[in-house]
């Protein structure tokens, strides 16, 4: 053999060497899975972890849950891709999939809803009385924001010259704004409500309803081979079918149950695309 054939093989040695260590390497670290800041932090976590034991298990290697401060931080985090496995909003999902290569896996089967709510005793019957008033709501990036912008325009109502959309921090926040009388509206969702203090949720009423979208859904970072993909998946579909654990999670957060998501379910969310595209590339 040639002195440059035995230079080539041995590069190809190397680098097979080094791909493997790579790839141990890789499955003796945690899998870090990122949820999206839709609760406080500590909630998140809390929420979680029967699903990050459950993996863990499954595994055989250590599973980590993290969050970020906001969505926008979020969405900046999948996109540098900080996580192995992202549960997130529906139009980061279909943004993170065009984009980076996402692999979505599996979504929660309970639609996602936007609701409109207004205190227990608000004057306010109709959708022309908002004419005027502030609307809180969760962060601009939220896809129940860009559903109920969407939704108050199809029934006349234009934001900025019919009304003032506010951010809370969360939903419970802007419930509490409500209350304390700093906006006339609010806007939530069901399984918020659901996770919510009765006294806090029996303080509102609902005016609109937007109607089901598609909820959280799973992806995996398209670094994890699909082999490990395959069997991330068949786990997380286990854990909400099979489980006691994946069952009471489910009924506490109102998710429904969780399905595999399919190439059509994502190919519905090419309308949103655009708008979280230039909502992310503005300044906060």
């Amino acid at each position: 053999m040639s002195r440059l054939r035995k230079l080539v093989a041995s590069g190809l040695i190397i680098g097979i060497a080094v791909l493997g260590s790579a790839a141990s390497a890789a499955a003796d670290r945690p899998l870090q899975i990122g949820v999206l800041p839709y609760l406080p932090a500590r909630s998140l976590i809390v929420e979680h972890q029967p699903l990050r034991d459950y993996l863990q298990q499954g595994l055989g290697r250590e599973v980590e849950v993290y969050t970020a401060p906001d969505f926008r931080t979020f969405f900046e985090n999948t996109r540098q891709g900080r996580y192995d496995v992202v549960i997130t909003a529906a139009h980061f999902a279909r943004v993170a999939q065009i984009d980076q290569g996402y692999v979505p896996m599996v979504r929660y089967s309970g639609g996602a809803r936007g609701l409109l709510v207004v205190a227990r005793d608000s004057p306010i019957r109709r959708l022309d009385q908002l004419r005027g008033k502030i609307i809180a709501g969760p962060d601009r990036l939220a896809l129940v924001s860009l559903v109920m912008v969407r939704w108050l325009h199809e029934h006349g109502l234009e934001e900025k010259r019919d009304y003032t959309l506010t951010t809370a921090v969360s939903f419970n926040t802007a419930i509490l704004t409500v209350q304390r009388g700093e906006a006339a509206a609010a806007v939530t969702a069901p399984a918020a409500m659901q996770q919510m203090p009765a006294e806090l949720r029996d303080s509102v009423r609902i005016l609109g309803d937007t109607g089901d979208y598609t909820n959280l859904v799973y992806l995996a970072n398209p670094r994890v081979g699909r082999r490990e993909v395959a069997k991330i998946k068949a786990l997380i579909l286990r854990f909400g079918a099979d489980t006691q654990a994946g069952r009471a999670f489910l009924s506490t957060t109102g998710f429904g149950s969780i399905v595999p998501a399919t190439a059509a379910d994502m190919k519905r969310l090419d309308s949103y695309v655009p708008e979280t595209r230039r909502l992310v590339s503005t300044s906060p």
